[in-house]
């Protein structure tokens, strides 16, 4: 489990759009993540 201040694992993910986003794509920026379980989700 990440503990609060510790850096987030690098990851990759497929957008809505089908195209593969990493956390790295945003290095130096702000970001906010949300995870919700697949079964409340449209996908």
């Amino acid at each position: 489990m990440i503990k609060v201040g510790q850096r987030a694992p690098e990851f990759t993910l497929p957008s809505d759009s089908g195209k593969e986003i990493s956390l790295k794509d945003f290095r130096g920026k702000t970001l906010a993540l949300y995870f919700f379980p697949k079964a409340d989700t449209p996908g």
